[in-house]
């Protein structure tokens, strides 16, 4: 089948989700604020949304960003890669939810776990495309190579690792659990080095399933 539509609605259903994200920075129906202390200090209640907004945004735009360089070597799809890549957005869909939930509750555990949890879904299915798309060349205009499978796959990963840190931190600092992932802008470092190593030490393409 030809790849158009996924991508149409990749592409929709992740500006549907990093646009969603900004509907929390809002202040709470009712308050009206009669000097400029009371609107500073509305501001300030809304800095763990604010932070969970910056977050969640950039953490969307790199899968989208995956996903792109990813579907940019597809030419066709099979009834297996379509079914991963739904399952791939349905969890990316679950992102604003989780983010709210963070920015409303951003002392709670639970909130944070939920967070964490969402995030690393996402990353398990974009590693499965990664690796799917590379044992299958044949839905390829070329072949991905195990060199940019290995960069995938360390960025992925790395971001899981993130996730997993994220709710250790606020097991010990509570609220403050989103701050792990200003870590993840390693993981595009880590990746371009991994798949740098990789172009003189594998081949370039695996055996077809």
């Amino acid at each position: 089948m030809s790849k158009h539509r996924i991508d149409a609605l990749t592409d929709g259903i992740f500006a549907v989700a990093m646009t969603l994200l900004v509907i929390e920075l809002k202040f709470p129906p009712g308050p009206h604020f009669a000097t400029h202390a009371e609107l500073i200090q509305g501001l300030v209640h809304l800095i763990p949304k604010f932070i969970g907004w910056i977050v969640s945004f950039l953490v969307l735009a790199m899968f989208w960003w995956g996903h792109h360089r990813a579907f940019n070597l597809v030419r066709h799809v099979d009834g297996r890669l379509v079914t991963l890549n739904v399952i791939f957005l349905g969890f990316a869909s679950l992102v604003p939810f989780a983010s709210s939930l963070t920015g409303e509750y951003a002392r709670a555990l639970t909130s944070q776990v939920v967070y964490a949890a969402t995030i690393f879904c996402v990353a398990i299915f974009a590693q499965l495309i990664w690796r799917y798309i590379f044992r299958h060349p044949e839905l390829c205009a070329r072949p991905m190579t195990a060199a940019e499978l290995a960069g995938a796959r360390v960025r992925t990963f790395m971001l899981m690792a993130v996730c997993a840190i994220s709710v250790a931190i606020a097991i010990v600092i509570p609220g403050a659990g989103n701050m792990a992932f200003m870590f993840m802008g390693l993981a595009g470092v880590a990746g371009r080095r991994a798949e740098a190593r990789a172009e003189a030490h594998t081949p370039t393409t695996a055996p077809t399933e």
